[in-house]
C-alpha cells in the first residue's frame, strides 16, 4: 500500500506544482504586458509634449502666408476657371455627379475680391462628406455656405439613398478691388 500511496501524493504534488507554474506563469505575462502598455504610453506621452512644444505660435499676430488663402491676382474671369476647376477636381476625387455650376456675382469684402460658385449635384452621403472635406481642406482656402439636401428614395430597397445637393463654394482673391 505504501507505494500507491507514495504514488498518489507524487502525482498530487505533481498536479499542484503545474498548477502553481501556471499561475505564475500566467501572472508575470500580465504583469509583462501591463509594463508593455505603460511603457507604450509613456512614449506616446512624449511623443506629444514633443509635439505641443514644436507647435507654432497660433496667435493672431502670427505671419499667415496669403498665397495659401487667396487665389493669386487674376481677371475675375481667370479666378471662377481656377475655382471651377478645383471644383470639378474635388467632386471628381469625391465620385459626386455635378449637374451644373452657376456662376453668382463676385464682391469685394474687407479688401479681398469674392468669388462665389453655387454647384447643383447629386451623389450619396459618403460621397457628399467626401466633397465638403475637399472643399473645407483645400489651398486657397474655400468657403463652403448655405449647403441644401433633399433625399432621393431608390426604387431598390437595398441600394443607398442619392442625395440631391445645392452649395454655394466661395474663393477670395487678394489685391485692389
Amino acid at each position: 500500500m505504501i507505494p500507491s500511496r507514495a504514488a498518489a501524493l507524487l502525482i498530487l504534488l505533481g498536479l499542484l506544482a503545474a498548477f502553481w507554474l501556471g499561475s505564475v506563469t500566467l501572472y508575470t505575462d500580465l504583469l509583462s504586458a501591463s509594463a508593455e502598455r505603460a511603457a507604450n504610453a509613456e512614449s506616446k506621452l512624449a511623443r506629444y509634449r514633443a509635439l505641443a512644444r514644436e507647435t507654432p505660435d497660433a496667435s493672431p499676430t502670427a505671419a499667415v502666408d496669403l498665397k495659401s488663402v487667396f487665389f493669386p491676382e487674376r481677371t475675375d474671369a481667370e479666378t471662377v476657371a481656377l475655382l471651377q476647376e478645383t471644383l470639378k477636381r474635388a467632386a471628381a476625387s469625391a465620385q459626386v455627379e455635378i449637374q451644373g455650376i452657376q456662376v453668382l456675382p463676385a464682391e469685394s469684402v474687407a479688401g479681398a475680391r469674392r468669388i462665389v460658385m453655387r454647384l447643383r449635384g447629386r451623389g450619396d452621403m459618403d460621397g457628399l462628406d467626401r466633397l465638403l472635406y475637399a472643399v473645407d481642406a483645400s489651398r486657397p482656402l474655400l468657403y463652403p455656405d448655405n449647403l441644401q439636401l433633399l433625399a432621393n428614395t431608390p426604387a431598390n430597397a437595398s441600394a443607398s439613398p442619392r442625395l440631391n445637393f445645392q452649395l454655394d463654394v466661395s474663393g477670395f482673391t487678394a489685391g485692389p478691388t
